[in-house]
């Protein structure tokens, strides 16, 4: 049950530890799970042409997700209807 309150976003880790050595840029997909009730605002970022999302949190930490805006706000909207129906 206590996972449930989590949303699960997709992002990229950097490796600068291997860029720093080589010069070449190591990247990894990965995804973070977010307490969508955390989070302060967002908009959309220039990154990957636009096609992704910028999240502040309450605590000012930050993360860019590699979805659009839309479909990041299709996934809160999705959450908040399933966690307000949980009894």
């Amino acid at each position: 049950m206590f996972t449930r309150r989590f949303i699960k976003l997709p992002i990229k880790v950097y490796d600068l530890e291997h860029k720093e050595i080589t010069g070449e840029e190591l990247c990894k997909d990965i995804y973070t799970m977010v307490n969508p009730f955390t989070i302060s605002r967002y908009r959309p970022s220039d990154e990957n042409n636009g096609v992704c999302t910028h999240i502040t949190f309450k605590d000012g930490d930050c993360i860019l997700t590699y979805i659009s805006i839309r479909e990041f706000e299709k996934i809160v909207n999705e959450h908040s209807d399933i966690t307000n129906n949980i009894p």
